[in-house]
């Protein structure tokens, strides 16, 4: 890559690949001139030396031009080189490349393709790779949940039957929102989504009602601070999710009796929803870990819930991809933990239209650090 960066630093052919070859042949035109030139100086009889001498003269400049050339043209072709075999390394070992990409010509503009191309292949395989376990993770629990009524069912009579059964409808509801959400993320056709103005309270409330049945089986009181006049873009589905994944989990490490605060405040663009319980919590040495895939940090639940160390994950990403911040502190274990979300360009009153964005984009909202 030196020629390569040599001739880039020319100013005339900076910007041109089809330049920086020109430039290369000139020491094939110069050597071709100068022979021309001796011969004129010799038919003019201004200089005496043999033609024979003259054109064996030419010839060997001509070959030394040419192999100078040859060589210079090997090494101006490099980043092509270059971009072939990052390509290359990727489809054989998934290994993402680092290219140049300060070159301005077409082969620098190929080398930021390839770069661009090839991260944004991993992503899409990543992504589609967290919705698989996006499936084994959220679904394994309502199913159980499901399993378990119904098993109530064949015991119960009257009321408390009629009771299970609502709770396996809210459940078989939010399943199939989910089994949606994930098949509309999949579509590779689909590169946006919408965002919605949604009421934070209300989605909170949505929220406990679907974890109703764990609230009430552990005993667990529920203290909600939200005003109910803010409203966020979101897309609501996605956003969803990761809530319950985060509440969820509140639920699933509080002992009975416990009780688990929600609580948003706002000021001006910025708004912080925490959820805090009083749960099994985590060493503070952990907290990165517990936000990595398939985190080794992860427990049972209080009453042998399972874990299978990808809901913070999903959380995490799906925050970030709205433009926010998902933060966690523990004063250790048995201490309770608690879990910040932060979002950016909230408002208090409630517009009526919606608006669209690019699914990858770090900017949906704001720029985090103002």
């Amino acid at each position: 890559m030196n020629v390569y960066d040599f001739f880039s630093r020319i100013s005339i052919s900076k910007k041109s690949y089809a330049l920086k070859f020109f430039l290369a042949t000139l020491p094939i035109v110069l050597a071709a001139l100068g022979v021309i030139v001796l011969l004129w100086l010799e038919l003019a009889g201004r200089i005496k030396v043999p033609v024979i001498a003259l054109i064996a003269l030419g010839v060997l400049l001509v070959i030394i031009s040419a192999l100078t050339t040859l060589f210079i043209f090997n090494r101006l072709v490099k980043p092509l080189d270059v971009a072939i075999d990052a390509m290359d390394q990727y489809i054989e070992n998934r290994t993402i490349p680092v290219l140049p990409g300060t070159y301005e010509d077409e082969a620098g503009l190929l080398m930021v393709s390839v770069q661009e191309t090839i991260t944004k292949l991993e992503r899409l395989i990543i992504e589609k790779s967290d919705m698989i376990d996006l499936l084994s993770h959220d679904l394994r629990s309502p199913v159980g949940r499901i399993l378990a009524l119904s098993n109530l069912i064949k015991d119960e009579e009257g009321a408390e039957k009629e009771l299970y059964a609502d709770y396996i409808v809210n459940e078989c509801t939010g399943l199939l929102s989910m089994l949606e959400n994930i098949l509309m993320i999949l579509k590779e056709e689909n590169q946006e989504f919408r965002l919605e103005f949604v009421n934070l309270h209300q989605l909170i409330d949505e929220t406990l009602a679907f974890f109703q049945f764990s609230i009430v089986d552990k005993k667990l009181a529920m203290e909600v601070s939200v005003d109910e006049n803010i409203y966020m873009p979101i897309q609501p589905q996605l956003f969803k999710q990761a809530l319950r994944n985060i509440i969820g989990n509140a639920i699933k490490f509080s002992p009975e009796g416990k009780k688990i605060t929600i609580q948003a405040k706002q000021d001006e663009d910025r708004i912080e929803l925490c959820v805090k319980d009083q749960g099994l919590g985590f060493k503070p040495s952990d907290m990165k870990k517990i936000f990595e895939r398939f985190t080794t940090a992860g427990k049972k639940g209080t009453h042998g819930e399972a874990s299978t160390g990808l809901g913070l994950y999903l959380s995490k990403k799906i925050i970030e991809n709205h433009g926010g911040i998902l933060e966690a502190e523990s004063e250790g274990e048995y201490k309770g933990a608690s879990f910040k979300i932060i979002l950016y360009r909230l408002i208090i009153k409630k517009p009526q239209e919606k608006t669209s964005v690019k699914r990858n984009a770090k900017t949906i909202m704001a720029v985090r650090h103002r």
